[in-house]
């Protein structure tokens, strides 16, 4: 999850680790309380400068992506264009999907900045319509984590560097692990009900499996 989500803030985005570049500037990410947007909420407010939204519904997701640092929290399951004006921010500078690209994809391009980029981490099962940010001259963006090892790129080693990068800010306490909930042994029984809070699509940071019997 860190290497996915450095990889789509810091070179899908673009987005600078100066924070002096990024003053004004703000990120909303879609599906703050799973592994990847607790990961990416964490470094975005300590390293870009950059004003947070994340979104989340329950009352313990909202808790929990505020703790991770996320200055504002938006409701994915209303209107999220209503909400981002009613905090101020109604265009975003960046726009990172965690969850359900198909369903937000129209709202994200009526969000989006004017020059904007938005970066999506969760495969789309229908074409987009690619069309509804062209007047915008926004970007969309893909990330996947296997690029790098799938087609042997040649800075397959910068994975390396992120993730010593990240394992230091994790020594040093500027962000923490987004392990929420620990199931063992490793059994069939325990991947099955993994898997299926996965599904429901109620995890809150990340489920390990650990211990074998």
């Amino acid at each position: 999850t860190s290497v996915t989500a450095w990889e789509s803030l810091f070179e899908r985005l673009e987005i600078s680790l100066q924070s002096s570049s990024n003053q004004g500037k703000c990120i909303l990410i879609i599906g703050g309380a799973g592994g990847v947007g607790s990961i990416a909420i964490q470094l975005a407010s300590k390293l870009t400068g950059l004003t947070v939204v994340a979104t989340a519904s329950r009352s313990e997701t909202r808790q929990w992506v505020r703790d991770l640092g996320a200055h504002h929290v938006v409701n994915h399951q209303q209107d999220l264009v209503q909400q981002m004006a009613e905090i101020g921010i109604s265009q975003p500078d960046y726009i990172f999907c965690c969850n359900d690209t198909d369903a937000y994809f129209p709202v994200m391009a009526e969000l989006i900045k004017p020059q904007g980029r938005i970066c999506s981490i969760v495969e789309t099962m229908k074409p987009v319509e690619m069309s509804l940010l062209k007047n915008k001259s926004a970007t969309f963006v893909w990330e996947m984590m296997y690029t790098r090892s799938m087609y042997q790129t040649v800075d397959i080693i910068e994975q390396h560097h992120i993730l010593d990068r990240v394992a230091k800010l994790v020594d040093d306490g500027q962000i923490r692990t987004t392990i929420n909930e620990t199931l063992s042994p490793i059994n069939a029984n325990n991947l099955r009900q993994a898997h299926a809070r996965i599904e429901a699509g109620a995890v809150i940071g990340k489920i390990v499996l650990s211990g074998w019997r």
